[in-house]
Protein backbone atom coordinates (compact mmCIF):
# COMPACT_ATOMS: atom_id res chain seq x y z
CA UNK A 1 0.00 0.00 0.00
CA UNK A 2 1.12 3.51 -0.90
CA UNK A 3 0.91 7.13 1.37
CA UNK A 4 -1.82 8.91 -0.06
CA UNK A 5 0.59 12.09 -0.01
CA UNK A 6 4.28 11.37 -0.30
CA UNK A 7 3.53 7.80 -1.91
CA UNK A 8 6.20 5.63 -0.25
CA UNK A 9 5.64 1.88 0.39
CA UNK A 10 3.75 1.16 3.65
CA UNK A 11 4.23 -2.21 4.58
CA UNK A 12 2.31 -1.57 8.07
CA UNK A 13 -1.14 -0.39 8.37
CA UNK A 14 -1.77 3.33 7.39
CA UNK A 15 -3.70 5.63 9.38
CA UNK A 16 -6.12 7.65 8.44
CA UNK A 17 -5.76 11.98 8.53
CA UNK A 18 -8.63 14.27 7.63
CA UNK A 19 -6.76 17.51 5.35
CA UNK A 20 -9.11 20.57 4.52
CA UNK A 21 -12.57 17.99 5.13
CA UNK A 22 -10.56 14.85 2.87
CA UNK A 23 -9.87 11.86 4.40
CA UNK A 24 -6.90 10.22 3.60
CA UNK A 25 -4.88 7.21 4.49
CA UNK A 26 -0.96 8.37 4.98
CA UNK A 27 2.57 6.61 6.62
CA UNK A 28 3.51 7.92 10.20
CA UNK A 29 5.92 10.39 8.58
CA UNK A 30 2.98 12.60 6.71
CA UNK A 31 0.48 11.99 9.81
CA UNK A 32 1.74 15.59 11.08
CA UNK A 33 -0.36 17.29 7.75
CA UNK A 34 -3.63 16.42 9.50
CA UNK A 35 -5.90 15.70 12.09
CA UNK A 36 -5.82 11.31 12.78
CA UNK A 37 -9.44 10.34 11.98
CA UNK A 38 -9.20 6.80 13.46
CA UNK A 39 -9.04 8.06 16.94
CA UNK A 40 -12.04 6.90 19.56
CA UNK A 41 -14.24 9.77 20.09
CA UNK A 42 -17.25 9.26 22.28
CA UNK A 43 -20.38 11.56 21.03
CA UNK A 44 -21.06 13.73 23.46
CA UNK A 45 -25.10 12.83 25.02
CA UNK A 46 -27.57 15.20 24.93
CA UNK A 47 -28.22 16.83 28.26
CA UNK A 48 -32.34 16.47 28.77
CA UNK A 49 -33.86 19.19 31.05
CA UNK A 50 -34.73 17.84 34.74
CA UNK A 51 -38.53 18.85 34.45
CA UNK A 52 -40.02 18.72 31.26
CA UNK A 53 -43.29 21.47 30.97
CA UNK A 54 -45.94 20.48 28.36
CA UNK A 55 -48.58 22.77 27.07
CA UNK A 56 -51.73 21.74 24.94
CA UNK A 57 -51.25 23.66 21.64
CA UNK A 58 -53.30 26.68 21.04
CA UNK A 59 -56.49 25.86 19.53
CA UNK A 60 -56.40 26.88 16.53
CA UNK A 61 -59.61 29.59 15.28
CA UNK A 62 -61.55 27.82 12.71
CA UNK A 63 -61.23 30.01 9.29
CA UNK A 64 -64.69 31.64 9.46
CA UNK A 65 -63.27 32.76 13.28
CA UNK A 66 -60.48 34.93 11.48
CA UNK A 67 -63.54 36.93 9.65
CA UNK A 68 -65.40 37.44 12.60
CA UNK A 69 -64.04 41.14 13.15
CA UNK A 70 -63.93 42.02 10.01
CA UNK A 71 -66.60 44.44 8.79
CA UNK A 72 -69.34 44.07 6.45
CA UNK A 73 -70.10 46.42 3.98
CA UNK A 74 -73.42 47.38 3.65
CA UNK A 75 -75.25 46.00 0.85
CA UNK A 76 -76.54 50.12 -0.08
CA UNK A 77 -73.08 51.44 -0.66
CA UNK A 78 -73.48 52.97 -3.85
CA UNK A 79 -76.34 54.51 -3.23
CA UNK A 80 -75.03 55.64 0.38
CA UNK A 81 -71.75 57.39 -1.41
CA UNK A 82 -73.86 59.13 -4.47
CA UNK A 83 -76.32 60.59 -2.12
CA UNK A 84 -73.75 61.86 0.43
CA UNK A 85 -71.64 63.32 -2.79
CA UNK A 86 -74.96 64.91 -3.99
CA UNK A 87 -75.71 66.30 -0.64
CA UNK A 88 -72.29 68.24 -0.56
CA UNK A 89 -73.05 69.51 -4.08
CA UNK A 90 -70.14 67.44 -5.71
CA UNK A 91 -69.07 65.53 -9.03
CA UNK A 92 -67.73 62.31 -9.21
CA UNK A 93 -64.27 64.27 -10.40
CA UNK A 94 -64.33 67.30 -7.51
CA UNK A 95 -64.63 64.21 -5.25
CA UNK A 96 -61.65 62.26 -7.06
CA UNK A 97 -59.51 65.02 -6.10
CA UNK A 98 -60.79 65.27 -2.86
CA UNK A 99 -59.77 61.87 -2.14
CA UNK A 100 -56.65 61.15 -4.70
CA UNK A 101 -59.02 58.70 -6.43
CA UNK A 102 -60.35 58.56 -10.29
CA UNK A 103 -64.06 59.71 -11.37
CA UNK A 104 -64.54 56.37 -13.38
CA UNK A 105 -63.63 54.61 -9.64
CA UNK A 106 -66.15 56.85 -8.52
CA UNK A 107 -68.97 56.05 -10.67
CA UNK A 108 -68.11 52.40 -10.74
CA UNK A 109 -68.52 52.28 -6.91
CA UNK A 110 -72.25 54.36 -7.31
CA UNK A 111 -73.57 51.77 -9.67
CA UNK A 112 -71.98 49.08 -7.54
CA UNK A 113 -69.90 48.10 -10.43
CA UNK A 114 -66.78 47.05 -7.79
CA UNK A 115 -67.26 47.39 -3.96
CA UNK A 116 -64.63 49.46 -3.25
CA UNK A 117 -61.47 48.32 -1.58
CA UNK A 118 -60.56 49.24 2.16
CA UNK A 119 -58.22 51.87 1.57
CA UNK A 120 -60.71 53.66 -0.85
CA UNK A 121 -63.84 53.08 1.16
CA UNK A 122 -61.63 54.55 4.11
CA UNK A 123 -61.25 57.68 2.13
CA UNK A 124 -65.03 58.33 1.18
CA UNK A 125 -65.99 57.28 4.90
CA UNK A 126 -64.24 60.47 6.39
CA UNK A 127 -64.85 62.92 3.08
CA UNK A 128 -68.44 62.19 3.33
CA UNK A 129 -68.79 61.25 6.45
CA UNK A 130 -70.57 57.99 5.82
CA UNK A 131 -70.70 54.54 7.28
CA UNK A 132 -70.42 51.85 4.84
CA UNK A 133 -69.66 48.98 6.97
CA UNK A 134 -71.94 47.27 9.59
CA UNK A 135 -70.62 44.99 12.18
CA UNK A 136 -72.28 41.24 11.41
CA UNK A 137 -74.42 40.64 15.53
CA UNK A 138 -73.64 37.69 17.46
CA UNK A 139 -76.99 36.11 16.24
CA UNK A 140 -76.66 36.54 13.31
CA UNK A 141 -72.80 35.25 13.00
CA UNK A 142 -73.88 31.78 14.72
CA UNK A 143 -76.83 31.17 12.64
CA UNK A 144 -75.10 31.92 9.17
CA UNK A 145 -78.05 34.55 8.79
CA UNK A 146 -75.84 37.23 7.29
CA UNK A 147 -77.42 38.00 4.15
CA UNK A 148 -75.53 35.18 2.46
CA UNK A 149 -78.03 31.89 2.81
CA UNK A 150 -77.34 28.67 4.71
CA UNK A 151 -73.93 27.70 4.72
CA UNK A 152 -73.16 23.41 5.19
CA UNK A 153 -72.74 24.04 8.89
CA UNK A 154 -75.79 25.28 9.51
CA UNK A 155 -77.25 22.46 7.03
CA UNK A 156 -75.54 19.52 9.04
CA UNK A 157 -76.86 21.25 12.58
CA UNK A 158 -80.32 21.23 10.93
CA UNK A 159 -79.62 17.12 9.62
CA UNK A 160 -78.68 16.35 13.30
CA UNK A 161 -81.49 17.62 15.40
Amino acid sequence: MQCEICGTEVTGKLRKVVIDGSELQVCNNCVRFGEVADKFSPVPRKVVPQERVFRAPPRPRSRRDEFRDMPEIVPEYGRIVKEAREGMDLTPEKLGIRIKEKASLIRKIERHDIVPEDSVRIKLEKELNVKLTDKVSDEEWRSGKGGRGLTLGDIASIKKK
